[in-house]
This record gives structure tokens, C-alpha cells and sequence, in this order.
């Protein structure tokens, strides 16, 4: 069976400094479940995003995205890390979107989808730019395939940065608060997106304030709080009933 769009960890951890900000983190996602992860800042939520996109190193634990160790090979006798090469293809099947949009200033939003496909994976221009065009009209940015991010809102530069990320073909997306750069009126305009992604069966994590995405589109749900994984189960039961004290309290707060 392909392990293409799972994610598994056992005991990660990991620290800046003396800091530890993941402690003995699991976690079991399945090729095409959606997992939305919540709890209050400084809890971790981000950094084991980045962990999985090898953003960043684990000090320690086992994790595994698409079945393959992120950043490293293993022989019988040791783990190699991965050349930047290596890792740079790896990652190019893990799709990020993060809170800022990252697009690049002197590029149109095409040339931001194309930039991908032909910098990193060498592909054809021509193809890349039609697959860029279609990406740009998926997320309902037909018409704006020549404008340069400055000439568009929080929301549209969200929803170029999400097909730019689709345009790798990723196994895997990975969402880092997407929404909370955004005005409150664009926020709709890039869930209506990723509710369209997760009805198409891609494998998605979310790092999310948006409760109502969370209840309506995730399958399971995650709190995290001082880098501990505090509760996890089906988002709905999670959101109606919690049972730590902790997700309750913080529950409370936000909903």
C-alpha cells in the first residue's frame, strides 16, 4: 500500500536552545484525512508544522512523511542526512502555505505558480505556465495571472501562494494559520478553497483559529498546549464534548 499523503511520529521532540518546544509528540495522519490543529501561541503548533515540512531538524523521536524519514536516509548502522538537493525534492511533495504570503515581489502571480515547477523541478516553461494558468482559475484567479502581489488583496495573494504550492503536486499541504494575516471579509475566500482541496481528497494539516473550518471540513482534531499533544480524536466530538480540562478551558475562550 503507497504511503504517499500519511504523516507518522513517535516521541518528536525538539528545542531552540534551551527551550523545549516539542515534548514526545505523536501523531497518525492518514493519506487523505484532514487534521486541524489549535491551541493558544507558543505551543508548538507551528514548529511541528515546520518539522514535517523540514523546515526544521527533530532533536529526537521518529518521523516519517509520505513513508520516507524527513531530511535523513537510514542504513542498517546509521541516519544520513539528505544533501539540500535531496531535501529540496523531498519537500517539494509536502506543500506549505504560510500565515505571510512569501510571494515573490517582481513576479506576476504566474510567474509565482511557474516559479517551482521550473526553478526547482527543471520543468518545461510553456507547460508550467499553462498549468499555472489552470491552477490560477482553480482558486478563482483567472483573470489575474499578470498582476503582481501588490496589485492584490491579503485574500487573492493567499489563494496565488496556495496554487503556487499546488503547483508542485504535493502529496501533502500543510496550512500555518492561512487566514490570520487576512481581513475578516477575505478569510472566506481561502477557506472556500481549501474546502475544495479537502473535497478532492488531498491530505491537509491545518494550524487554525477558524473553529467553524475546524467542526465543518477536518476529520480529527489536535490541542496542543505547552508542546504537549493534550487531546486528540474526531474534530466534532473534540469541539462538543472535550475531555481534557485544559482544551475546555481553552474551548471557552475561542468558541
Amino acid at each position: 500500500m503507497s504511503s504517499a499523503g500519511t504523516i507518522y511520529a513517535r516521541g518528536i521532540r525538539k528545542s531552540f536552545g534551551a527551550k523545549l518546544v516539542l515534548k514526545d509528540v505523536d501523531l497518525d495522519i492518514s493519506s487523505g484525512e484532514i487534521c486541524c490543529i489549535i491551541g493558544p501561541s507558543g505551543s508548538g503548533k507551528s514548529t511541528l508544522l515546520r518539522c514535517i515540512n523540514g523546515l526544521e531538524t527533530v532533536d529526537s523521536g521518529v518521523l516519517k512523511v509520505n513513508g520516507e524519514n524527513v531530511g535523513y536516509y537510514e542504513t542498517e548502522t546509521a541516519y544520513h542526512a539528505l544533501s539540500k538537493r535531496e531535501l529540496a525534492l523531498q519537500r517539494t511533495r509536502i506543500g506549505m502555505v504560510f500565515q505571510q504570503f512569501n510571494l515573490f515581489p517582481n513576479m506576476t502571480a504566474k510567474e509565482n505558480v511557474m516559479a517551482g515547477p521550473v526553478l526547482v523541478k527543471g520543468g518545461d516553461k510553456r507547460e508550467a505556465a499553462r498549468r499555472a494558468q489552470e491552477l490560477l482559475a482553480s482558486v478563482g484567479l483567472g483573470a489575474f495571472g499578470e498582476h503582481y502581489p501588490a496589485q492584490l488583496s491579503g485574500g487573492q495573494q493567499q489563494r496565488v501562494a496556495m496554487a503556487r504550492s499546488l503547483a508542485m503536486d504535493p502529496d501533502i499541504m500543510l496550512f500555518d494559520e492561512p487566514t490570520s494575516a487576512l481581513d475578516p471579509e477575505k478569510v472566506g475566500e481561502v477557506l472556500a478553497v481549501m474546502k475544495d482541496l479537502a473535497k478532492k481528497g488531498m491530505t491537509m494539516v491545518v494550524v487554525t483559529h477558524e473553529m467553524g473550518f475546524a467542526r465543518e471540513v477536518s476529520d480529527s482534531l489536535l490541542f496542543m498546549d505547552e508542546g504537549f499533544v493534550v487531546e486528540r480524536g474526531d474534530a466534532r466530538e473534540v469541539l462538543a464534548r472535550p475531555k481534557e480540562r485544559r482544551t475546555q478551558a481553552f474551548l471557552e475562550k475561542v468558541l
